[in-house]
């Protein structure tokens, strides 16, 4: 007579080998490993896969995919639990199984990449366009070293940062001036208050050559990561697409690209108060390691604890993807490569994947480590990259 044996949602094996279990999850880990010596060899067979790890996948997603994979076929009976749940013994089996497959079959997947054309595609460099209140434009790239005057202020930029120093009496007018930073570009720019900007690609800063007295205030669209200058008499305000985010001292990030609906602000360092500009109202204040989102679309605030690595690592050489799905990663990829991304079927666009990768690697072999996964190939022709 075959045992019976109780399933365990996959989320809590993958949260004990990462250390992030929860009291109550800690128990019922417990309990499900006192029940069968088969949970805990299967226990043991996840965490030594994942300390071998893969050179992009981490554990959790190969682990899934077997999961998944086993409980198609063995719950028809049962599919409201199919997506998470199988027997234990079928499931040790078949990750076991799965892992011998993979580590044989991912070193032979170079091939998970066809070049049709093979222009080289390089990564993002330091380039921006400089509007002055005037409208006069500059381009500012690595061979261009300029020096200007914007009322009583100064500017220079040395090809990879932007730089503005003021006089110190108050501006007898407010003159803006704005940064543009193409697709395949960052910059970095220094405010005339000493505030720090790093700016990604495919991202626009609207600010005044000079502050006024009472307010620092700035527009965003795009993404930027702000180190701000101290001042408790004179707040420095960011306006992003429809959020408005308040701060004296501190450091954040805010991504709000056109496309997407949501705004996002990451908070690292001090505090930060935001706000939906449908609602201001509704004030929502931000502490560290937290991050707030505005939906542009209804004006809804919300906030969470996260890890702020994955969503500042970007100003620091890396691109750092938690179980992200395709879509998302590709689109941040395209935006920094310069590359336009299509996918021959939708539900591609829904594979989650986790990796942590070098910034300024060629285009190619950033996508030879997703594609070591073994789970989607690229056709690359000129700069249009097809997803299979």
């Amino acid at each position: 007579m075959i045992k019976n044996r109780s399933m365990i949602d996959f989320e809590i094996i993958w949260k004990k080998i990462n250390l992030t279990l929860t009291p109550k999850e800690e128990l019922a880990l417990s309990k499900w490993l006192k029940e069968d010596s088969s949970h805990q060899e299967f226990l043991d067979k996840a965490r030594a896969y994942y300390l071998n790890g893969s050179s992009f996948e981490e554990c959790k997603t190969e682990c899934l995919r077997a999961w998944r994979k086993m409980s198609l076929k063995t719950s028809n009976k049962s599919k409201s639990q199919a997506s998470w749940m199988i027997s234990t013994a079928a499931a040790a089996i078949a990750v076991f199984v799965y892992f011998t497959y993979f580590h044989v079959t991912k070193k032979e997947s170079d091939n998970a990449i066809a070049f049709i054309k093979a222009e080289a595609i390089h990564p993002g460099s330091n380039q921006a366009t400089l509007k002055l209140a005037d409208g006069t434009v500059h381009d500012l790239t690595p061979s261009q070293h300029i020096v200007l005057k914007e009322g009583a202020a100064e500017i220079k930029s040395e090809g990879s940062k932007l730089q503005y120093a003021a006089q110190k009496e108050i501006p007898a007018e407010i003159k803006y001036n704005t940064l543009t930073i193409p697709r395949g570009g960052e910059f970095f720019l220094q405010l005339a208050d000493g505030t720090k900007v790093w700016l990604n690609s495919e991202t626009t800063l609207r600010y005044p050559a000079q502050f006024g007295p009472n307010e620092r205030r700035v527009e965003l669209t795009g993404e930027a990561y702000f180190e701000v200058a101290h001042n408790e008499k004179s707040p420095f305000i960011v306006e992003s697409r429809g959020q408005t985010v308040t701060d004296i001292g501190t450091e954040f990030n805010i991504s709000a690209y056109t496309e997407n609906p949501i705004v996002t602000t990451t908070l690292v360092k001090g505090s930060v108060a935001m706000f939906a500009n449908t609602s201001p109202a509704k004030v929502q204040t931000l502490e560290v390691n937290e991050q707030g989102t505005v939906n542009r679309e209804n004006g809804k605030i919300s906030k969470r604890i996260v890890g702020t690595y994955q969503y500042i690592a970007w100003k620091s050489g890396r691109f750092v993807f938690e179980n992200q799905p395709l879509s998302q990663i590709m689109e941040t990829l395209a935006r920094w490569y310069n590359v336009d991304v299509v996918f021959s079927q939708e539900a591609l666009k829904n594979f989650h994947f986790t990796g942590d990768l070098k910034r300024y690697t060629d285009f190619g072999e950033v996508i030879k480590l997703i594609g070591k996964t073994n789970e989607v190939n690229f056709l690359v022709e000129d700069k249009k990259i097809t997803i299979r």
